[in-house]
């Protein structure tokens, strides 16, 4: 099981892809909400689709940057700090599936996200790989890695919670059934990638 979590900067976008799509604020919280849970405009498989992922990720960042507030918020395993949404962790799969650019980012984002590192696992080079030849497999990925980033955090918070006290039965119990939430969550992934393989190599690919 990977220990930590981890992200870093991932392969840009081609020269030739459309500019990121301006839009206010609102809207773009509504496409990152709608990109979180795997709907929406923001079809990652399609340059037109990450045009407008950029521009949201774009927008809402400068918002949040105006209004004082840093991100997106990064997993955290201390148990006393704000957790990283739904919205957080599939805009940071995406920047780290090359999907999204540092440069899309406010400070001091940015900086984050070139000391982290999630780029070297191979269901992200999977992710990368298949965009353009295997749409619904890759989004099946994108929502398998962030359902198993969530679950490594909250097991993260978990243990740091429970370091703060003296663990008992029942401690004991909820971070065993966490354990096993966590498990299948990376089984998910892994089988989840395996496919996006098998249908490259179908591809030729």
């Amino acid at each position: 099981m990977r220990q930590g979590l981890a992200f870093a900067v991932a392969a840009t976008l081609c020269a030739c892809a459309p500019t990121p799509v301006q839009m206010p604020a609102a809207r773009a919280a509504e496409v990152l909400n709608l990109f979180a849970v795997g709907a929406g405009p923001a079809d990652i498989c399609s340059s037109d689709g990450r045009a407008l992922l950029r521009g949201a990720v774009r927008a809402y960042s400068r918002e949040m940057a105006q209004a004082g507030v840093a991100w997106p918020v990064f997993p955290r395993a201390s148990a006393d700090t704000e957790n990283a949404t739904s919205v957080d962790i599939s805009v940071m799969i995406a920047f780290a599936a090359g999907f999204v650019k540092t440069s899309d980012f406010r400070p001091p984002a940015r900086g984050m996200l070139g000391h982290l590192t999630i780029v070297q696992w191979p269901e992200i080079q999977a992710m990368r790989d298949a965009a353009e030849v295997a749409c619904a497999d890759v989004q099946a990925l994108r929502q398998a890695t962030s359902g198993f980033v969530i679950e490594q955090s909250r097991m993260a918070q978990m243990v740091h919670a429970t370091r703060l006290r003296n663990q008992d039965d029942e401690d004991a119990e909820r971070l065993r059934r966490q354990s096993v939430r966590l498990e299948r969550a990376e089984t998910r992934m892994q089988d989840t990638a395996a496919a996006v393989s098998a249908r490259m190599r179908g591809a030729g690919v």
